[in-house]
């Protein structure tokens, strides 16, 4: 019985460490990636964060900074999403979030709040976004291209702008 607890031992080890390399994340896209814009006329930078937790969770903010990668200012949208990368194929969607509005023109808007005074919403989207996801050669950043949005039954269709988000850990 002895000589059969080395063979059990060395199973169940190879057991529990196949299981665990199953259960790993797979997607390329796991970490903290940001697309930063400078707006000259205000002095800021707006950051919409995407902090990929899995193979198909992550969380969206928007973010703004005096400088492109100081302290958080303040923030205008907090999201848990969930995503599908399936080859260069990128799919996400959510729809409860913490937002801030900002209403221009009145005299007391101001553009972006604490995490802690947004305020929850529904959003219903139209259909799910979608797009093109392509990854640099070393994998540091990746374009966004997504689908043009059709108006109309003879298939026109508005193009939105490529984001670029680059990894930050």
């Amino acid at each position: 019985m002895k000589k059969y607890l080395p063979f059990a031992l060395v199973a169940l080890f190879a057991t529990l460490i196949s299981c665990a390399e199953n259960e790993e994340p797979v997607s390329p896209l796991i970490g903290t990636w940001e697309k930063r814009e400078f707006v000259d006329s205000l002095d800021l930078w707006f950051v919409d964060i995407m902090e990929f937790k899995n193979d198909s969770i992550f969380e969206i903010s928007s973010i703004v900074r005096d400088s492109e990668t100081g302290p958080t200012l303040g923030y205008t949208l907090v999201a848990t999403s969930w995503y599908n990368l399936d080859g260069d194929t990128f799919k996400y969607y959510y729809s409860d979030a913490l937002m801030h509005f900002y209403l221009p023109g009145q005299d007391d808007a101001v553009l972006y709040v604490p995490k802690a005074e947004l305020k929850p919403v529904i959003l219903d989207f139209f259909r799910k976004p979608e797009g093109v996801l392509t990854f640099s050669s070393d994998r540091r950043m990746f374009l966004l291209q997504p689908n043009c949005l059709i108006i109309n039954e003879e298939n026109d269709c508005v193009q939105f702008p490529v984001k670029e988000y680059i990894r930050v850990n």
